[in-house]
C-alpha cells in the first residue's frame, strides 16, 4: 500500500476524487461514479400530460381583471332587457376584456 500524503488528500478533495483515491490506495478498482449535475432553474411552466390540456412548455394564462362597476351595471341592464323581451336570440359579442378576442389585459 502506498503512503498518502496530506497534499494528495487535499488535491483529491479539490478534484472530488477522494473516494476513488482511497479505493485505489487500498488496491480496489473504483466504480465509475457519475458527477452530480447542477440543478436547472425551475421555470414557470405548466406540464399536464393528458389530452386537451395546455401544451407542454406553455405559460399559465394571465388572470382576467375584474369588471368595473359601470361594466357590471351595463351587463345587468342588458340582461334585464333581454329577460323582459321574453328571451329573444342574443348576440354572442361581449365588450368586456375577458370575452373580447385577445382581451386578457
Amino acid at each position: 500500500m502506498a503512503e498518502l500524503t496530506p497534499e494528495d488528500i487535499a488535491a483529491a478533495r479539490e478534484e472530488g476524487d477522494l473516494v476513488a483515491l482511497l479505493l485505489m490506495t487500498a488496491g480496489l478498482a473504483p466504480a465509475a461514479v457519475p458527477k452530480q449535475r447542477a440543478a436547472a432553474p425551475e421555470l414557470d411552466i405548466v406540464h399536464i400530460a393528458h389530452p386537451g390540456a395546455w401544451p407542454t412548455a406553455a405559460n399559465r394564462p394571465v388572470p382576467v381583471a375584474p369588471a368595473s362597476g359601470p361594466q357590471i351595471d351595463a351587463a345587468l341592464a342588458d340582461y334585464r332587457r333581454w329577460l323582459v323581451a321574453d328571451r329573444p336570440a342574443a348576440s354572442t359579442k361581449c365588450p368586456c376584456t375577458g370575452c373580447a378576442p385577445g382581451g386578457t389585459t
